[in-house]
């Protein structure tokens, strides 16, 4: 989950043709980007304090990051089967709140094996902790700044895969041939690293 952003694939392409999906959207009125930064203001307002706001934000991280792990599994369908490309998107909008109830609870798991310094007694989520643990110690330290980078990286590569999924595919389904894993999360970590940047520009 969490560690697929940060890995680098070294024989990885220079050049990934779903990063021009991405900066076109960047360039758009809606970019990924500022939605994510919106989002973030929003979740800070709601809170009522600032340790509210530090565990919003590490519960959001850990949601979004689940969250784009289906949104990848559903581009390898599609990529797999591009003639059924409508129907599998159709039908991923139809589960939509199955799947949210299901992210909803694998991340209170991990958050709470988090907030317990990796310590769990055992939970339906026990055997996925391993891709959380690294936070611990951004835990302990309070680190705000490290989770505020993680949930606008991870929230801008949410939005930028819901407009392909919902606004781009259907609109041009020979993009499909593009959605291969190794594409899928060298572009996920071209999002991320771009947000790092912007986060820094700030």
């Amino acid at each position: 989950m969490m560690n697929k952003i940060f890995k680098k694939n070294e024989n990885e392409k220079a050049v990934n043709p779903l990063a021009k999906i991405f900066y076109d959207l960047e360039n758009s009125e809606g970019s990924p980007f500022n939605l994510a930064l919106s989002s973030y203001d929003s979740i800070k307002q709601d809170a009522g304090s600032s340790h509210d706001f530090f565990h919003f934000l590490i519960e959001d991280s850990m949601f979004t990051s689940l969250y784009a792990t289906f949104y990848e599994q559903l581009l390898i369908g599609i990529n797999q089967n591009p003639l059924f490309a409508l129907k599998l998107i159709e039908k991923f909008g139809e589960q939509t709140d199955e799947r949210e109830r299901i992210i909803a609870s694998q991340a209170q798991d991990h958050f709470n094996f988090i907030e317990n310094f990796g310590m769990c007694d055992g939970c339906p989520s026990c055997d996925n902790h391993t891709d959380v643990a690294s936070l611990i110690t951004h835990y302990q330290k309070g680190d705000i700044d490290f989770f505020t980078e993680l949930y606008l990286g991870m929230q801008t590569i949410q939005f930028t895969m819901e407009s392909l999924v919902y606004d781009i595919l259907p609109s041009d389904p020979t993009l499909a041939s593009h959605l291969t894993h190794k594409n899928i999360l060298n572009w996920r970590q071209v999002i991320y690293k771009y947000a790092q940047v912007k986060i820094s520009e700030l």
